[in-house]
C-alpha cells in the first residue's frame, strides 16, 4: 500500500528516535556485554594487578555479563533494524541494513544460549582455563564441542549484524547531514575490526594480539553516544523533505490547456 507524502515525512524522525533507543540499548549492552568483561579477563591476564588465576567466580561473572550483554545488544539490534526499516521507502540500502540486523539478532540468541551452557558447566571451564587463560576457545571445545561451534557462529553472524548498523548510521548520517551520525557509524566499524583480533590471532599466532582489545571499552562507549547525540540532536530543517507527486483529476486533466474555475 502506498504511503501518502505526510505519512512518509513522518517515518523520518521516527527512524531518528528508533536510533536513539538502539543506541541506549547498546551502550548499555556494550559495557555490560563487552567493557566488564574484556575489562575483567584483561585485569586478570596481567599478573601487576595481582590476580594471577581463572577460577569458578571468575568464569561465571563473565558468562553472565555476556549473557546480559548479549540480550540488551540483541534490544539494540532490534530497535536499529526497526529504524532502518521505516527509512527504506528512501534508500534502498537501508533495506541491506535491517537484513543484516536480522542476522546479527540470530547471532546473539546463539551466543545467549553459549553463556547459558557455560554458567553449567563453569567449573570445569574453569579448571581447563586456569593454566592457559589464552585458550579459552579450545577448553571450550574439550568440554562442550557444540557449544564452541556456537559462540564462533553466534559471533560472526552478530558481526554482520554489527556491520548492518554500521551501514545503516552512515547512509542515515548522509541522509540527515549529521557528522555524529556518521563517526558513529564509524566508531562501531573499527570496534567490529578490533573484535576479530583473536579470531585473526588463532591464524596467525603473534605475540601481543590482546593489546588492541584495550580500545574495546573505550570504542564501546563512545559509538553509542556518538549515534545518541546525533539522532537527538538532528534539527528538524536537515529532514530531507518528501517529494509530493500530485495529478490534476477531473476534466481538467483532459484540457491540460483550460484553467481550473
Amino acid at each position: 500500500m502506498a504511503l501518502g507524502p505526510t505519512a512518509r515525512a513522518q517515518r523520518q524522525p521516527r527512524g531518528l528516535r528508533r536510533f536513539k533507543v538502539g543506541a541506549l540499548f547498546g551502550l548499555a549492552g556494550g559495557v555490560v556485554g563487552l567493557v566488564l568483561p574484556v575489562t575483567l579477563n584483561l585485569l586478570v591476564l596481567h599478573s601487576v594487578f595481582g590476580l594471577l588465576t581463572f577460577d569458578t567466580t571468575l568464569v561465571a561473572f563473565t558468562g553472565v555479563f555476556v549473557f546480559v550483554g548479549a540480550l540488551l545488544l540483541a534490544l539494540s539490534l532490534i530497535f536499529y533494524r526497526l529504524g532502518f526499516t521505516a527509512l527504506r521507502r528512501f534508500d534502498r540500502w537501508f533495506l541491506t541494513s535491517s537484513a543484516l540486523c536480522n542476522i546479527g539478532s540470530i547471532g546473539l540468541v546463539l551466543i545467549v544460549a553459549s553463556a547459558a551452557v557455560a554458567l553449567v558447566s563453569s567449573p570445569s571451564l574453569a579448571a581447563c582455563i586456569q593454566n592457559a587463560p589464552t585458550r579459552a576457545l579450545t577448553c571450550m571445545q574439550s568440554i562442550q564441542p557444540l557449544t564452541t561451534w556456537s559462540v564462533i557462529a553466534g559471533f560472526w553472524l552478530a558481526w554482520l549484524g554489527g556491520l548492518g548498523i554500521v551501514v545503516g548510521l552512515v547512509l542515515g548520517g548522509r541522509r540527515y547531514r549529521d557528522e555524529k551520525l556518521v563517526t558513529g557509524g564509524a566508531l562501531y566499524a573499527i570496534l567490529l575490526l578490533v573484535l576479530i583480533d583473536p579470531f585473526v590471532a588463532l591464524l596467525f599466532p603473534i605475540g601481543g594480539w590482546q593489546y588492541p582489545l584495550l580500545t574495546v571499552p573505550i570504542l564501546a562507549l563512545l559509538a553509542p553516544v556518538y549515534v545518541y547525540a546525533g539522532s537527538q540532536a538532528t534539527p528538524h530543517h536537515r529532514i530531507p523533505p518528501v517529494r509530493q507527486t500530485s495529478r490534476a483529476i477531473g476534466p481538467a486533466a483532459a484540457r491540460p490547456g483550460r484553467l481550473p474555475q
